[in-house]
């Protein structure tokens, strides 16, 4: 822990997200945000035909779901597959981004059911 109190932490820590559901407003808002998006990269790495979250109430299930529509929907007419996804914004900085172009060419090329 830090004792000058001129110490800027680099952490920036935003308002808590309680009962929020929507990645996309949890990113552009200010909030407070665990980077939980490798579960990206184990989505795409994993062989199963179904993959089940079974999660306790207020896990953050719905909250993941939202972030996987917007990484993997095509969210814009004209955003056709190869084109970067109109929501990759949303991504700077989290470790998905990180993660490297094999991830990234998945990014806005599927339509979403959510």
């Amino acid at each position: 822990m830090h004792t000058d109190p001129n110490h800027k932490s680099r952490l920036s820590v935003g308002k808590p997200p309680i009962g929020l559901s929507d990645f996309r407003k949890l990113r552009t808002s200010g909030y407070c945000y665990v980077d939980k998006s490798l579960l990206i990269q184990s989505v795409l790495d994993s062989s199963a035909e179904v993959l089940l979250l079974p999660r306790p109430r207020r896990f953050g299930k719905t909250l993941n779901l939202s972030m996987l529509r917007a990484f993997f929907e095509r969210d814009a007419p004209g955003n056709t597959p190869g084109n970067a996804s109109n929501n990759a914004y949303l991504f700077r900085g989290l470790a998905i981004e990180r993660a490297g172009e094999a991830y990234a060419t998945h990014q806005g090329r599927y339509p979403v059911v959510f």
